[in-house]
């Protein structure tokens, strides 16, 4: 894992509670008003999820510029220019297909040397699951398996798993047979989520750490 790794998990970033969180990556960042690339989970030819997610970013003091297409995952116009941001947004989705189309562009090649020089990466649902060893965890939330994914290996940034919009109140019965079988789970309910800065593993909210299918509430892990 690069030991210059600078990340963001978020569950949902639109949830209430991810105030602390936001201002400790834009500390992360370390850059006045920094520009954020665009990775979508899937086409967005509308760009209605883009400018949706650029008020966002609006907000809390950061801009949205480039984005990668992912009808024309090659790109090298493309990626040249969210290559070049401050940080690069990691959407949310169908954590499979968004595996697969990256996989066509060698996406996963290009995010993995942007971390290990040092670049932000910051991951929502699906796009904070693709930084973990497996997205096996993604089935937790529902999400179907795209044909063509027949590899679940992430980027691998972390050593953990995660598993967002994480609701004790609501677990079925199946997500805790699976979670049994996943090393290291980290459970996030949206409105929390994790940092991780070199070594250091900040967390923010109600995170929980499942082990054989049992919650505990994790620590901090610097």
């Amino acid at each position: 894992m690069p030991i210059h790794r600078k990340l963001a998990l978020y569950s949902d970033q639109e949830a209430p509670g991810n105030e602390a969180m936001n201002a400790r990556l834009l500390q992360l960042i370390g850059r006045e008003r920094p520009r954020i690339g665009h990775v979508p989970a899937e086409p967005d030819p509308r760009l209605l999820y883009f400018h949706r997610q650029a008020d966002y970013y609006r907000s809390i003091g950061a801009e949205l510029d480039a984005r990668v297409d992912p009808r024309d995952p090659a790109s090298e116009a493309a990626w040249s220019a969210v290559l070049s941001c401050d940080a690069i947004h990691l959407s949310g989705g169908n954590t499979f297909s968004f595996l697969s189309w990256l996989r066509r562009g060698d996406g996963l090649s290009r995010l993995a040397r942007y971390a290990a020089e040092g670049g932000v990466l910051i991951g929502v649902s699906a796009g904070a699951i693709l930084m973990t060893p497996s997205i096996e965890s993604a089935l937790l939330c529902g999400d179907i398996r795209d044909p063509e994914a027949t590899d679940d290996a992430g980027l691998a940034l972390v050593d953990f798993r995660f598993w967002p919009h994480f609701d004790p109140a609501n677990l079925m019965a199946w997500q805790r047979s699976l979670s049994s079988t996943l090393p290291n789970l980290h459970a996030c309910p949206d409105g929390a989520g994790i940092v991780v800065d070199g070594e250091d593993i900040e967390l923010f909210g109600r995170v929980r750490r499942y082990d054989g299918g049992q919650a505990h509430p994790a620590r901090n892990e610097d």
